[in-house]
């Protein structure tokens, strides 16, 4: 995702999936983030006296029917490193106000680079919910990736959007509870080639000059980095795809990001 507003606009105009009033930088990031936010959660550890966000995850439903998150492997690290893992908490859904946390057990949870603060893997990893928990959480909301599911290979000229949507801490309140989340077109400027255990990466750069940014990105690790695939025929289709797990962040002058690939994935995650 490298093209100017302009170019952009004028590729988004060509799906047919926006109206022409939509069609403004603002507008249509937001629309565009909301292809992706309803899978998208808040992990957190809450206390009676302490509510402490601690990263951003997917809800996703792999391809043999367990559901759970993904999410970065340090992000799992923090929450082993509390005393008991009965107050982790995720946030349901990304819309509306007022929506309650909802606890989990975070049983079975496995990761790699658990404790990993640093620019360099593996750094990603996955909680398991029940299927009661699964199903308490969709009813209030939550939407699971289906990783079982085969996506549409669209025909003809194809527009591809980058996306990051997650927590951040910058733009939130913790001391008044307050969790803002941030959807961020990106491109993938660098992909590194699956090293001998089979971790893949991918560097992605923050490309459009858009003020609500942040300067800094702590809590979006774990987020997935998504590819919106639009047909460029009118039709406004549209098909989504997790393509990497954010995990790190450059320094604050070059405005990147750094994700696990779509191999990692399929090494946490199994299946296609």
């Amino acid at each position: 995702m490298t093209d100017e507003w302009p170019e952009i606009l004028d590729n988004l105009a060509r799906t047919g999936f926006f109206e022409e009033d939509q069609l403004e930088p603002e507008t249509a990031t937001w629309i565009l983030a909301y292809l992706v936010r309803r899978f998208t959660t808040v992990i957190g550890y809450m206390t009676e006296e302490e509510l402490a966000p601690i990263g951003s995850g997917t809800y996703v439903r792999r391809a043999d029917g367990q559901h759970g998150i993904l999410t970065a492997g340090h992000v799992m690290g923090a929450i082993k490193s509390r005393k008991t893992r009965k107050n982790i908490v995720l946030l349901p859904a990304q819309v509306g106000e007022g929506v309650s946390w909802v606890r989990i057990e975070g049983a079975g949870m496995h990761g790699y680079g658990e404790m990993n603060d640093t620019q360099k893997g593996p750094d990603i990893g996955w909680i398991p919910l029940s299927g009661e928990e699964a199903k308490k959480l969709e009813a209030l909301g939550a939407v699971f990736y289906n990783r079982a599911k085969e996506r549409e290979a669209f025909r003809g000229e194809i527009y591809q959007i980058g996306m990051v949507f997650g927590f951040v801490k910058e733009l939130s309140s913790l001391a008044e509870r307050v969790v803002a989340v941030h959807g961020m077109l990106i491109g993938r400027t660098e992909e590194h080639a699956p090293d001998e255990k089979g971790w893949d990466y991918g560097d992605y750069a923050i490309t459009c000059d858009d003020p609500s940014i942040p300067r800094t990105h702590g809590g979006v690790s774990g987020s997935a980095a998504w590819r919106i695939d639009m047909p460029l025929d009118g039709s406004g289709r549209n098909a989504v795809t997790i393509e990497g797990v954010v995990f790190a962040e450059g320094s604050e002058n070059d405005r990147k990001l750094i994700a696990h690939g779509e191999n990692s994935i399929r090494l946490v995650l199994g299946g296609p």
